[in-house]
C-alpha cells in the first residue's frame, strides 16, 4: 500500500533540506498532487474488463461488500451479493419512513443510521466516489466540524471552535492548538503554561504516531486513551472537553472505555488541517450512493439478493464449497425487520422494531417465499459482514474448530449507538443560538459535561434540501451513556434528551415529532481489539474477510477501511487467478506529509 514512511522520508529529505519549508510544500504538491483533489484520480483504477470465468460470493451487502462487488465486476468476476436485510448499505443504509414529518416529505422521509461524515483523509474512499461520480455535500471553508460545548455547572457553558487553519505548514498544526477559538482558560487551572505544554506534547505524539510500528501499535492497543493521556499529565478538562467528544462521535464510547490506539488512529489521520475537513453524502444517500452501487453491480452482470441470511458453510479440504441460507426459521408467526434483519416471534404488536427502532411498517411477515432455503456455490467467498455477523460465521464448527484465526474473531467487541431525532416546527432556535454569519456558527457540536447529550447535529441546517427554506430544526443527538435508558420507553428517552438539549439551545419549543435509531453492531474500539483483528486472507484459501473491523497494514479508519479492505481483497483474488490487468492502486490514507511523518523520528507514543 503506497509508500512506507521511511521511503517517503528518504524521497523528500534532500529536497526538504535544500528548499526548507517551501521546498517541502512544493515537493508535496508535485509528487502527490492527486492527494489534494477532493476526489483523487488514479487512471489505472478505471477499468472494465471482460469476464474471466471466476465467481465470487460476497456475504453481506454493506458498504464493504458493495464496494468489493463493484471492483470485482469491473474486473471480470461473476459476483453475487447476499444480504440478510431488505436494504443495502449496512451501517450506512437509509430507508423511507412514510410516517415521520409527512407534512414536509409526502413521499417519505429518508431515515439513516445517523449523520455520516466523509473526511478529507478518506483518500481511497474518495477515489472510489469520484470514479463512480458520487456527489458530496461539501462543507464550506468558513465552517468547522469541530465545535465544542462544555457544561461547567455554576460556571456556565464554555464553547470552543477549531476553525480552518490558514497558517502555512508546519505552523498550521500550531494554529490548530493555539488559536483564540480553542482558549479554554475558564476551565480550572488551564491558564497555566504547563497545561498547554502537556496538551501540545500529547498532540505531537499523536500526530507522529507510526501505525506501521507494531510495537507502538500494540502498546496503544493495550490501554485506554484516558490512561494514556493521564500518564502524559494532560489535564482532565482537556481530555473531557476535546477527546471525549471525539471518541464518542467516532467510536460511541468515552475515553475511559476507548483504546488509546483508536483515538491515535483518528487524530493521526487528521493531523494535516486540510485532511480534518468533513463533507457529507448528498442527501438522501440511498439515492445518491447506495442504489447506484447496486445498479452498477447488476448492469455489469452481478446479482444482489436481499432477505437472504447465510446460515451454514460447506467446507472440504480447506476450501469453502458452498453456503446455505435461511435455515432454521422458528415455527409459528415470524416477522423480520427489513432494516436490521432481526427476527421477531410471537403475535404481539410493536410500534417499532424492538431491536433497531424502525417504524413497525418495516416489520415484514416471513412467509413461505422468504423462508425458502438456498444454496450458493462459488470459486471464492468474501465475508463482508459487521462484527456480529462475522462472529456467527467464525463460530461455525467447520471453521472454529480448525484455526485460531476464527477464534480470535469471536473475541472482538461491538459498540452501541442510540440516536434520538427531534423535529421542531416553526423554530429558528438553532440559528439564533449559532448565527450563520457569526464566528460560532455550527451545524453540529461536541458536548461534554452533560448526562445525556453526545455528538449533536442539525440535519435541516444546510443538509436536507426540503428543509433549508423552512423554519424547522431537525436535531439528532447521539446519546452519551446509553445504558442509563435500557428500561425507558422511547417517549421518555426523547423527553429527557429534549430537556437537556434546551440547556444549550434554550429557545427550542416542544418537539412535534421524534424517532430513535438504535444499533448494536458498530465496530468496537476497546483495548485488545486491535490484537484480535484478523487479516483479510483467512487460513481457508478461498475465504476472505473485509470491513472496518479487519486488520490492514497501513493506517485507515471507519469507512475508509471498508474501501481499503475491499480493494485489497480484489487485488488478492486477481493474484490468485494470475490476472495482472486491473490491479488496483491503493493510496495512502491521508495526505503524504514529510513534516508530520518526521515527528515519528523524534517522538514516541510512550510517556
Amino acid at each position: 500500500m503506497s509508500l512506507s514512511r521511511r521511503e517517503f522520508l528518504k524521497r523528500g529529505a534532500a529536497l526538504g533540506a535544500v528548499g526548507g519549508i517551501g521546498g517541502v510544500s512544493g515537493y508535496r504538491r508535485i509528487a502527490y498532487n492527486e492527494y489534494y483533489s477532493d476526489f483523487p484520480h488514479v487512471p489505472e483504477n478505471h477499468v472494465q474488463l471482460p469476464p474471466n470465468g471466476k465467481s465470487v460470493l460476497i456475504l453481506g451487502g454493506g458498504l464493504a461488500g458493495l464496494q468489493a462487488a463493484c471492483e470485482l465486476v469491473d474486473r471480470g468476476f461473476r459476483v453475487t451479493v447476499l444480504e440478510k436485510t431488505a436494504l443495502p448499505g449496512g451501517k450506512l443504509k437509509a430507508w423511507k419512513d412514510h410516517n415521520f414529518a409527512r407534512q414536509h416529505f409526502p413521499n417519505g422521509y429518508t431515515r439513516e443510521h445517523g449523520l455520516h461524515g466523509v473526511w478529507h483523509f478518506y483518500k481511497n474512499l474518495r477515489e472510489f466516489l469520484g470514479r463512480h461520480q458520487v456527489p458530496l455535500n461539501k462543507l464550506s471553508g468558513d465552517r468547522s466540524f469541530y465545535y465544542f460545548v462544555a457544561n461547567y455547572g455554576q460556571a456556565g457553558m464554555l464553547q470552543n471552535k477549531m476553525p480552518a487553519a490558514t497558517w502555512p505548514m508546519p505552523f498550521d498544526r500550531l494554529q490548530m492548538l493555539f488559536q483564540p477559538g480553542l482558549d479554554i482558560r475558564q476551565a480550572g487551572d488551564l491558564h497555566q503554561k504547563a497545561s498547554r505544554w502537556n496538551m501540545a506534547r500529547a498532540s505531537s505524539k499523536l500526530w507522529g504516531f507510526d501505525f506501521a510500528n507494531m510495537e507502538e501499535r500494540l502498546y496503544m492497543d493495550s490501554l485506554t486513551f484516558y490512561d494514556w493521556a493521564k500518564q502524559l499529565n494532560v489535564p482532565e478538562e482537556y481530555i473531557n472537553h476535546f477527546f471525549d467528544g471525539l471518541a464518542d462521535m467516532g467510536y460511541f464510547m468515552n475515553t475511559r472505555e476507548c483504546s488509546a490506539l483508536a483515538v491515535a488512529n483518528f487524530v493521526r489521520m487528521g493531523a494535516s488541517p486540510s485532511d480534518s475537513r468533513v463533507d457529507y453524502y448528498a442527501w438522501p444517500p440511498d439515492e445518491t450512493f447506495l442504489q447506484p452501487m447496486v445498479r452498477h453491480i447488476i448492469e455489469r452482470g452481478g446479482q444482489v439478493i436481499f432477505n437472504t441470511e447465510v446460515t451454514s458453510l460447506k467446507i472440504d479440504r480447506d476450501r469453502v464449497l458452498s453456503v446455505s441460507t435461511n435455515q432454521n426459521f422458528p415455527a409459528g408467526r415470524v416477522r423480520r425487520c427489513r432494516v436490521c434483519g432481526n427476527i421477531i416471534t410471537g403475535s404481539g404488536h410493536h410500534d417499532h422494531c424492538p431491536f433497531c427502532g424502525a417504524h413497525h411498517d418495516m416489520l415484514e411477515e416471513v412467509g413461505p417465499e422468504l423462508r425458502r432455503v438456498g444454496r450458493y456455490e462459488a470459486d471464492y467467498f468474501i465475508t463482508a459482514m459487521d462484527v456480529p455477523g462475522a462472529r456467527r460465521i467464525a463460530s461455525r464448527p467447520e471453521l472454529f474448530e480448525r484455526h485460531d484465526y476464527f477464534r480470535q474473531i469471536l473475541g472482538l467487541t461491538t459498540a452501541t449507538i442510540l440516536c434520538v431525532n427531534l423535529l421542531y416546527e416553526n423554530s429558528d432556535a438553532w440559528e439564533r443560538r449559532f448565527p450563520d454569519r457569526d464566528f460560532w456558527n455550527a451545524i453540529d457540536f461536541f458536548p461534554t459535561g452533560f448526562r445525556i447529550l453526545g455528538f449533536t447535529s442539525n440535519w435541516s441546517f444546510r443538509q436536507i434540501p426540503g428543509l433549508r427554506d423552512k423554519k424547522v430544526d431537525l436535531i439528532e443527538v447521539q446519546v452519551a451513556n446509553w445504558q442509563q435508558f435500557t428500561r425507558n420507553s422511547f417517549e421518555e428517552i426523547a423527553g429527557a434528551v429534549h430537556r437537556e438539549l434546551k440547556k444549550i439551545v434554550p429557545a427550542l419549543p416542544e418537539p412535534s415529532e421524534f424517532y430513535i435509531n438504535r444499533w448494536d453492531n458498530y465496530t468496537g474500539a476497546r483495548p485488545g481489539d486491535e490484537a484480535r483483528r484478523p487479516e483479510i486472507q483467512s487460513p481457508i484459501d478461498n475465504l476472505l474477510f473485509i470491513g472496518d473491523w479487519v486488520s490492514v497494514p497501513e493506517i485507515s479508519v471507519f469507512m475508509e477501511r471498508t474501501n481499503v479492505t475491499a480493494k485489497t481483497a480484489t487485488n488478492i483474488l486477481l493474484e490468485k487467478i494470475g490476472q495482472s490487468e486491473g490491479r488496483i492502486r491503493i493510496l495512502k490514507s491521508g495526505t503524504p506529509d514529510l513534516i508530520t511523518d518526521a515527528l515519528g523520528l523524534f517522538t514516541t507514543v510512550r510517556p
